[in-house]
């Protein structure tokens, strides 16, 4: 039975499985991807052949960081969580159940590209930001020839960078964020230099491709008849009065991130409200730990903070893991934790002032029709969901119940993000906002034999 099982293999699951053997903890760490890094330190797979780009620092990094992760931990790659009781979590690894037990758990899940239903989100060619920096940085992938990149948050940046490396024309960047909120936040930025130097390195090669930049717009639709053809832009309310097209085959959307917080939820966590997430995350104390002994969570999932929180929360939490097993006692433990507490704060400093930049935007709820799908997995359309709220579904689950909502292999982790904001903005203003689907087993999708094996036989 190992000391610390860590779920995710990112950011806060590495530095936490690094941080844990020095400590001398027996370690796993699982991740559902064939390779270690997370979207971060996104890695090519093994038996990929890297093609001859230029230097990608982040990777390299993350190579490094992921080669002593290893000599840390023992590593079980795609292996997906379906399931969970305590600090024991039940994986599927190529169709091979395995009940794994330990004496304390880490949730390190991370964060995935928050969902904004729009006419035509569907249709060929539109994808999520981070899907195509997952294309273009994890498989060497060119998406499409022209593009656009439409959201809000430096993420956009980022990705359009990697697109741009990749060869393909990103003919404008769209940020919802006006320009004026950018100004009115610029001096609380001033303490954090060397954000500006990241900054740069991702704007020069977009202005030397001669990118456009537009802020306080949105995507309105996507138009075209097999795959994307048009995009529509319009100004948020309040901005600059006027709405045009612009012919690409590739859309890239981030309108922020949310949280995939299933397992937690099915664990019994208690939850808190995430501003920066609008949504509903584990509650934990200053060693990481939730309210379910055993269990610990650090990360994005657990509300919004980048790399370098993530990092320093799962070096804290191998050090909380360390000190409910007694292998540090609280003063030695306080001594490890306190100068990555302060540097923490600082980090988190900078990640409240990025999530009062690029606030969540209801607006967004206002561009769907009632022909614009919701939830992908079940083919249900917005006028679907509102017509059933409007006859009485008071909670997310009697949506779920009366339209299929939530009921598709990713059980929910899109349009759950997406309803409570539709069904508040449009239909129901006493709509629980923070509502969630209730997490039940299977977590993931596995297969029928799969759960006989791993069920007790009566």
């Amino acid at each position: 039975m190992p000391d610390l099982l860590i779920v995710g293999a990112g950011p806060a699951g590495l530095a936490a499985a690094i941080q844990a053997g020095e400590l001398g903890l027996d370690t796993v760490v699982v991740d559902e991807n064939t390779t270690a890094g997370g979207q971060f330190y996104r890695q090519y797979p093994e038996s990929f052949q890297e093609p001859a780009s230029p230097r990608d620092p982040q990777r390299e990094r993350g190579r490094q960081v992921i080669s002593r992760a290893r000599r840390a931990a023992e590593f079980r790659l795609g292996a997906s969580v379906w399931g969970i009781d305590g600090p024991d979590v039940w994986l599927d690894q190529g169709g091979e159940p395995d009940l794994v037990r330990s004496h304390c758990t880490l949730l390190a899940t991370g964060a995935h590209d928050r969902p904004t239903p729009f006419p035509g989100w569907t249709l060929p060619g539109v994808i999520t930001a981070g899907a195509a920096q997952t294309l273009v940085k994890g498989q060497a992938v060119k998406p499409g020839s022209r593009a656009v990149v439409a959201g809000s948050g430096p993420f956009l940046l980022t990705v359009a960078a990697h697109l741009v490396a990749a060869g393909v024309r990103v003919v404008e960047v769209v940020e919802a964020a006006t320009l004026h909120e950018g100004l009115r936040l610029l001096p609380r930025t001033l303490p954090y230099p060397a954000r500006y130097v990241e900054l740069s390195r991702y704007l020069t090669p977009l202005l030397r491709h001669g990118a456009r930049f537009t802020r306080g717009c949105v995507v309105a639709a996507a138009e075209g008849r097999d795959h994307v053809e048009r995009v529509e832009l319009e100004p948020l309310r309040g901005g600059p009065r006027r709405t045009r097209s612009v012919g690409v085959d590739l859309l890239c959307v981030g309108y922020g991130f949310s949280a995939p917080t299933d397992l937690a939820r099915l664990a019994g966590c208690s939850l808190r409200w995430d501003t920066g997430m609008a949504q509903p995350v584990p509650r934990h104390d200053r060693w990481q730990a939730t309210s379910v002994p055993g269990l610990l969570v650090a990360g994005e999932a657990c509300g919004l903070g980048g790399a370098s929180v993530s990092a320093l929360e799962g070096q804290i939490a191998a050090i909380g893991a360390a000190r409910q097993l007694a292998r540090l006692s609280d003063p030695e433990a306080a001594r490890l934790a306190r100068p990555l507490w302060a540097r923490l704060r600082r980090a988190r400093g900078f990640a409240r002032v990025l999530t009062d930049a690029f606030p969540h935007r209801l607006q967004l709820a206002e561009l769907p029709t009632d022909d614009t799908i919701v939830c992908r997995c079940q083919n249900v359309r917005w006028g679907t969901v509102r017509k059933a709220v409007e006859e009485g579904a008071h909670d997310l689950n009697e949506v779920k119940t009366s339209t299929r909502c939530g009921m598709g292999w990713c059980q929910g982790r899109i349009c759950g993000a997406a309803l409570p904001d539709l069904i508040t903005s449009r239909v129901d203003p006493g709509f629980d906002h923070s509502a969630v689907f209730t997490a039940r087993p299977p977590l993931r999708p596995v297969r029928a034999s799969t759960l006989a094996r791993a069920l007790p036989r009566r």
